[in-house]
């Protein structure tokens, strides 16, 4: 989990993406937010890779988004069961 309330775009984008290249494919980074340019400009970021926030979930004060570490052979795995961002 990182914490990036307080933090706004480009930022926190930044912050969260030097956490995921710490961790192993599959994991899981809860990231905390409450900048609300983060809901688009962030799985933008994000189609250059492998990584994908597969859910969202909006408090009163801040946002949960998910994401996934990602490999290819991951991705091909999980692509079927992830949400699309439009849909919430």
């Amino acid at each position: 989990m990182i914490d990036l309330r307080g933090m706004s775009c480009p930022w926190s984008i930044l912050k969260a993406k030097s956490q995921l290249i710490t961790m192993e494919p599959g994991q899981v980074l809860e990231v905390l937010c409450n900048d609300p340019l983060i809901l688009k400009d962030f799985p933008a970021v994000l189609k250059e890779t492998d990584n994908k926030v597969f859910r969202v979930d909006e408090g009163p004060e801040f946002f949960s988004l998910y994401v996934r570490k990602g490999n290819a052979r991951a991705a091909k795995n999980l692509s079927g069961k992830q949400r699309d961002l439009k849909q919430l």
